[in-house]
C-alpha cells in the first residue's frame, strides 16, 4: 500500500505549512483551538483503537508516547491562533513517534494568505545556505550563496531541534537534517518567527539583520517566477526505465506507485519484458533516486527481470527465525482494503493476482474482527541475512557482473524493501547517499480528522524483519555529486566502480 518517502513527505508537510492560516479570517484564536483539540483527541484514539503500537507489547515505549505525548501536545493547544498553529500543534503529537509512516496530512486547505520570512534556505554539507529569494520584498533579504550562523543568540543546530523539528519530523538521521532547513522559511507557531540572524556571505562579509515575516497569497509562494532563485541545475524527472550502454545496464527503479492507472501499468509490463532481454551486462546498476516507497512487489519485479532473481541453498532454511508481519484489526484497515480491492479490480482486472489477494485478505480480517482477535498474521518465510546467502552460495540466475545500488536521503518504505534486495546479492555495492529510514509499523491507511485533514497512519508491524526499526542504509561509497544531476552521479558513480568492477569481470566465466 502507498507510503510517504521521507522528502514526499516532508513535501506534504511543507504544503501543510504553507496553506496554513486557511480560512483564519472569520475564525477567533478560540475557534482554532478547539479545532486543535478535536483533532488531537482524534488523533489520540486512532492511535488506541487502530495502530498496531498500541497493542504492541514488545514497544513499551510507544505506550508511553501514546499519553504522555496527548497531554503535551494538549498542552500545546493554547499558543494556537491560526490554521497555521492548529496543524502544528496536532503535529507535535504524531511527530513524537518518531515514524515516518505517520503522518498528520493537510486536506482542508483554504485561499487566506501564509506568513512566510522571504527567502529559501538548503543544507550543503555542514553549511545552511541562502538558496532563493521572493521577489518585491519590502525589506532586506540575504544575499544569495550567504550562510545562516545564527539567530537571536541560538545556534540553527538548537532552533532546527526545538523549534522545527517537533512539527515536522523528529527523527535523527541523514535525510531529516537536509529537509528541515527548507521549513524554516515559516514558523510553526507565531511565537516561533526569528527575529535577527546572522550570515556570513560568500565573499567572507558578516551580516546581522532582522528577519520580517509577511502575509502572501499561496499562489505567489508557488509560483516559479515569484523567485529570485540561485541558478540551479535542471533536474530531470526519473520513471522506471533502463539504459544499456557500454556493458553497464542503468535500471532506474524511480517510482513504486501501487496505484498506478491502465497505461502506467502497460508502459511498466513492456519495460519488463525489455528489460528481461539484456544479456551480457558487465555490471548493473540499480538506481532507486527519488523513490519514496510504494509497493515492494514493483520493486520486486524490476530485480528479477533485470537479473533472473537470486538463488541460494534452501537446505535448513526453516530452521531460521521466521519473519512475518502482525496486521491490526481496526475498522480504518477495512475501509482501506475495501478501497484498494476496488481499486485494483478496476485497475488490474477482477481476475487478477492484486484484486484477488486483496479480496482474500479482506475476508480474513473481516473474519478476524467478528471473531474479536486483535491480529491477522501475514507469512513472510525466514530471517535469512545477507551472510546466510553468501554462505549459501547465493547467486543471481540471469547475471554473473558486478551489481551496485544508487540511493539518496528519499529511499524509505517500500524502497528500503528494495534496497535490502539488491543488497542480499552477494558483493553488491551500495553507492550515493544514506536513505531515509522505517520503523517496523508500516503499510499506511487513511482517517479522516474533525478538522478535514487526514492522519496517515501504519496498519501492521513487522517481526524479525531484515532491517532494524528506523534503520538508515549507510552506502560504502559515498558520492559528491548533486544528487538531482544524472550527468554527474552517473560519471562519479561509474568511475567509483571501475574498480570493483574488474576482479569482478575476470573472475566471470
Amino acid at each position: 500500500m502507498p507510503l510517504p518517502f521521507l522528502r514526499i513527505r516532508c513535501a506534504a508537510l511543507l504544503l501543510s505549512a504553507l496553506a496554513a492560516q486557511a480560512g483564519a479570517a472569520d475564525k477567533t484564536a478560540a475557534d482554532w483551538q478547539a479545532a486543535a483539540r478535536a483533532d488531537i483527541e482524534a488523533v489520540h484514539q486512532l492511535i488506541l483503537t487502530a495502530h498496531p503500537g498500541s497493542i504492541d507489547e514488545l514497544n513499551p515505549g510507544f505506550k508511553d508516547w501514546t499519553e504522555r505525548g496527548y497531554r503535551e501536545a494538549l498542552q500545546q493547544v493554547a499558543r494556537v491562533d491560526s490554521y497555521d498553529s492548529m496543524m502544528a500543534a496536532s503535529r507535535y503529537y504524531v511527530t513524537g513517534f518518531l515514524d515516518g509512516h505517520l503522518v498528520y496530512s493537510d486536506n482542508a486547505r483554504g485561499k487566506d494568505p501564509i506568513v512566510v520570512n522571504g527567502w529559501k534556505l538548503r543544507r550543503q554539507g555542514g553549511a545552511y545556505v541562502v538558496q532563493g529569494q521572493l521577489k518585491d520584498w519590502p525589506a532586506p533579504l540575504p544575499p544569495f550563496g550567504a550562510r545562516l550562523l545564527q539567530c537571536d543568540g541560538r545556534s540553527m543546530e538548537a532552533i532546527l531541534a526545538e523549534d522545527v523539528a517537533p512539527y515536522y519530523d523528529r527523527r535523527n538521521f541523514g535525510g531529516t537534517h537536509e529537509i528541515l532547513p527548507e521549513l524554516l522559511f515559516a514558523p510553526a507557531m507565531a511565537d516561533l518567527k526569528l527575529k535577527r540572524c546572522q550570515f556570513r556571505t560568500a565573499e567572507g562579509a558578516e551580516l546581522d539583520m532582522p528577519i520580517t515575516y509577511q502575509a502572501i497569497a499561496m499562489q505567489r509562494y508557488f509560483a516559479r517566477d515569484s523567485w529570485s532563485d540561485a541558478p540551479q541545475k535542471t533536474q530531470t524527472r526519473r520513471s522506471n526505465q533502463f539504459s544499456f550502454q557500454d556493458g553497464v545496464l542503468w535500471v532506474s527503479a524511480a517510482s513504486f506507485n501501487s496505484l498506478p492507472s491502465k497505461e502506467q501499468i502497460a508502459a511498466f509490463e513492456t519495460m519488463l519484458a525489455e528489460l528481461s532481454k539484456v544479456e551480457g551486462a558487465r555490471l548493473i546498476v540499480f538506481d532507486a533516486r527519488g523513490n519514496g516507497g510504494g509497493s515492494s512487489a514493483i520493486g520486486s519485479k524490476i530485480f528479477d527481470a533485470a537479473t533472473g532473481g537470486l538463488d541460494y541453498d534452501k537446505h535448513g532454511v526453516d530452521q531460521l527465525p521466521r519473519t512475518y508481519a502482525q496486521w491490526r484489526v481496526s475498522d480504518v484497515l477495512l475501509a482501506n482494503l475495501e478501497k484498494f480491492s476496488k481499486e485494483f479490480a478496476s485497475r488490474y482486472g477482477e481476475d487478477s493476482q492484486q484484486a484477488r489477494s486483496t479480496r482474500t485478505f479482506l475476508k480474513q480480517v473481516q473474519d478476524a474482527k467478528a471473531a474479536g482477535q486483535p491480529w491477522v498474521e501475514q507469512p513472510a518465510g525466514h530471517l535469512v541475512t545477507r551472510a546466510d546467502i553468501a554462505k549459501r552460495g547465493g547467486k543471481l540466475r540471469r547475471h554473473q557482473g558486478a551489481v551496485a545500488l544508487l540511493t539518496d536521503a528519499a529511499c524509505a518504505s517500500a524502497c528500503l524493501d528494495f534496497a535490502d534486495l539488491v543488497l542480499s546479492v552477494p558483493g553488491a555495492v551500495h553507492i550515493g547517499r544514506a536513505t531515509s529510514a522505517d520503523s517496523v509499523y508500516i503499510d499506511t491507511g487513511r482517517a479522516t480528522l474533525p478538522s478535514g485533514n487526514v492522519l496517515v497512519l501504519p496498519q501492521k508491524v513487522w517481526r524479525n524483519r531484515l532491517r532494524g526499526n528506523n534503520e538508515t542504509l549507510t552506502p560504502s561509497i559515498a558520492l559528491k555529486a548533486d544528487m538531482a544531476d544524472d550527468a554527474a552521479v552517473r560519471a562519479e558513480a561509474l568511475s567509483a566502480l571501475a574498480p570493483i568492477m574488474k576482479p569482478r569481470l575476470q573472475a566471470s566465466p
